[in-house]
């Protein structure tokens, strides 16, 4: 994925009563625009704790395509995949860095007035600051158990011999 924004870090950030966040700076600054000069951003239920993935398009594109999968009468797998796709929203970024999330998701995801936006990589993941006490979440550096961050950090390393 050489050339893909990549998002890294913890911030917190406001949803007002619309269920609008406003992007954090750290991440709105490398959300790529269209040559229209919009943002669009893919907002997608998250797996494994309760929280919201968001794509910026392109990385969303990749995303949904991958959920696609061939062509041909559907079996359960793939079934299973249209469901969840049908549940893909596409939103943009205002002027004020703010996106409106869509009102089934924030229930979804349990969000309240203060959420945490997460770089995953290819993309964002909001969660309700509740949800770092799951194991799943990515958490505050003091809850980090460093023979688990060393377990990470070492598995990314070449093999030696």
């Amino acid at each position: 994925m050489a050339g893909l924004p990549k998002y890294f870090g913890l911030a917190t950030t406001s949803m007002d009563s619309k269920n609008r966040i406003t992007i954090p700076a750290k991440f709105r600054s490398k959300l790529p625009a269209a040559s229209d000069g919009k943002t669009l951003l893919y907002v997608m239920i998250g797996a494994d704790f309760r929280h919201l993935d968001i794509f910026d398009q392109e990385s969303g594109e990749k995303r949904i395509e991958a959920l696609t999968g061939e062509a041909g009468l559907p079996g359960e797998t793939q079934r299973k995949r249209q469901q969840f796709l049908a549940m893909v929203e596409q939103v943009e970024l205002d002027k004020q860095g703010r996106i409106l999330l869509p009102k089934s998701h924030v229930a979804y995801a349990k969000l309240q007035s203060e959420v945490v936006v997460g770089g995953a990589g290819d993309h964002m993941q909001v969660y309700d600051p509740s949800e770092a006490d799951d194991s799943a979440a990515p958490s505050a550096i003091e809850k980090l158990d460093p023979s688990a961050v060393s377990a990470i950090y070492n598995s990314t390393l070449p093999e030696q011999g």
